[in-house]
């Protein structure tokens, strides 16, 4: 799915959501969620739309017209060999995008 597709979509699902994943700290992923099922956003070649900045995916879904994502960072520490106690070391947050356009 394409964002001009999700823009279509956004209008006629209730149970979608959205979120920005950092995948690295400069490659952000949109993924769409639907139905206990999640899919990143394609670019027009097929490949997985990325952004270099967290603020400019949230730009994207703003010019779209989506009003909240949510943001989620999954960090690499408990992946390393001998460390962590195998609780999910996740980052989560619902970031309203409206407020960020107030602010900036």
């Amino acid at each position: 799915m394409q964002l001009n597709e999700l823009k279509q979509l956004m209008g006629n699902q209730k149970s979608l959501t959205i979120e920005v994943h950092s995948i690295d700290p400069s490659i952000y992923l949109i993924f769409f969620c639907q139905d206990d099922e999640r899919a990143p956003l394609k670019a027009a070649n097929g490949d997985n739309l990325i952004f270099r900045s967290r603020n400019r995916a949230f730009d994207a879904l703003r010019d779209i017209g989506v009003k909240q994502a949510d943001f989620v960072h999954k960090s690499a520490f408990d992946e390393m060999v001998g460390v962590g106690d195998g609780s999910p070391t996740e980052h989560r947050e619902t970031i309203i995008l409206q407020d960020l356009t107030a602010s900036a």
